[in-house]
């Protein structure tokens, strides 16, 4: 047997408008960045180039493992933003009857 709830939580509910919020602003970040340093870096002007240096290889090294962390940041951002629409949704009243 479930009991229902007769009221929502307003705490609840901006707590998870909040952290949302905050996951969407780490996404937005994330993307800004990988963004930034693919065109800072100049990876691929370098690999067009007829005879690629080692720095191309070097560069291409740093932006694999930019890549990962970028990823990595990614898939942070999604999960505080999908714990704060489960917050927000846990505290939403049951009006079912």
């Amino acid at each position: 047997m479930q009991s229902a709830r007769l009221a929502d939580d307003p705490t609840g509910k901006w707590l998870g408008l909040g952290v949302f919020l905050l996951g969407i602003v780490f996404l937005i970040v994330v993307f800004f960045l990988a963004f930034r340093d693919l065109m800072a870096v100049g990876v691929l002007g370098q690999l067009a180039s007829p005879s690629p240096s080692l720095e191309a290889t070097s560069a291409i090294v740093a932006l694999g493992v930019k890549f990962v962390l970028f990823v990595v940041l990614a898939y942070v951002g999604s999960a505080v933003a999908g714990r704060g629409i489960g917050l927000y949704a846990a505290s939403r009243a049951d009006h079912e009857e």
